[in-house]
C-alpha cells in the first residue's frame, strides 16, 4: 500500500490522539495502580483492540480496508500502546531492586498482549 501525504498526515493525527488517550488513561490508572501495571493494562487493551480491528477488517489474512486499518492500527492504537514506556518501566523496576515484579510485568506483557490480540481477532470474526 502506498501512503499518500494526506493519509500520512491523518495517521500522524490519529497517533497523536492515541498518545493523548494513553497519557490520560495512564494518569488516571496510576492514581490507584503502579505505573508499570497501568502501562500493562494499556498495552493489553491496545492489543485486544488491534486484534479486533484486524479480525473485523480482514478476510483470509488480508486487510480489506488498508486505509482504515492504517488509521486505526498504525495511528490511533500505535500511539495508544507503547513498547518504549513499557521497556523503561521494566528497567526502572529492575534497577530499583524489584526484579521479581519487573519479570512479572515483562512476561505478563509478552504473553498477555499477543493472546489478547488473538482473542480480538477471534471475537471480531465471530461478530
Amino acid at each position: 500500500m502506498t501512503i499518500s501525504p494526506f493519509l500520512f498526515a491523518l495517521i500522524c493525527l490519529a497517533g497523536g490522539l492515541g498518545s493523548m488517550l494513553r497519557a490520560a488513561l495512564t494518569a488516571r490508572l496510576s492514581r490507584k495502580l503502579q505505573a508499570a501495571v497501568a502501562i500493562l493494562i494499556i498495552n493489553a487493551t491496545g492489543s485486544l483492540l488491534i486484534g479486533a480491528a484486524f479480525g473485523r477488517l480482514s478476510e483470509a489474512g488480508t486487510v480489506a480496508l488498508p486505509v482504515g486499518f492504517s488509521l486505526l492500527a498504525i495511528g490511533l492504537l500505535g500511539g495508544f500502546t507503547t513498547v518504549s514506556t513499557f521497556a523503561l518501566q521494566v528497567l526502572d523496576l529492575w534497577q530499583a531492586g524489584r526484579r521479581g515484579f519487573a519479570l512479572q510485568i515483562a512476561l505478563g506483557s509478552a504473553l498477555l498482549c499477543p493472546a489478547l490480540a488473538g482473542l480480538g481477532v477471534a471475537v471480531a470474526r465471530m461478530v
